[in-house]
């Protein structure tokens, strides 16, 4: 596979791991998306399209359609974070172009944070140690 596929691995596909998200995760936000990022052994991508923003099931799949490809064309020079995209506003009236700038502009904002080290990891450990009176 090339270096830019998206392998399920590179997924945020369980609820357990979009709360931690939610309850951990810092925040960056777009005129059409919240993002929110953690620390992680890889680029991973997780997608939420409310139906309050879109209630159309064919838009809101056409918007994560979007934000997989513009994620999968950038994953490689992306940090090792989670990336949890949450679409919001007017997202169903605006265009792929649109739709596309923002998320990119999204991606370098969640790029530029600094999370925290996930809880026992060896950076974790190493910065309690450095922590450490």
């Amino acid at each position: 596979m090339s270096a830019a596929g998206f392998p399920r691995g590179a997924r945020i596909l369980v609820k357990r791991e979009f709360d931690h998200a939610f309850r951990a995760g810092l925040s960056a936000g777009s005129k059409l998306f919240r993002g929110l990022v953690m620390r992680d052994a890889s680029a991973r991508l997780g997608i939420t399209v409310p139906k309050r923003s879109v209630p159309l099931a064919s838009g809101r799949n056409r918007i994560k359609r979007i934000v997989r490809e513009a994620f999968r064309l950038r994953r490689a020079s992306l940090p090792a974070y989670a990336f949890v995209v949450v679409a919001r506003g007017d997202i169903a009236q605006a265009d792929a172009q649109a739709i596309r700038a923002d998320v990119e502009k999204l991606f370098d904002r969640l790029a530029a944070l600094k999370p925290e080290p996930m809880p026992g990891t060896i950076a974790d450990l190493s910065r309690a140690a450095i922590d450490a009176p």
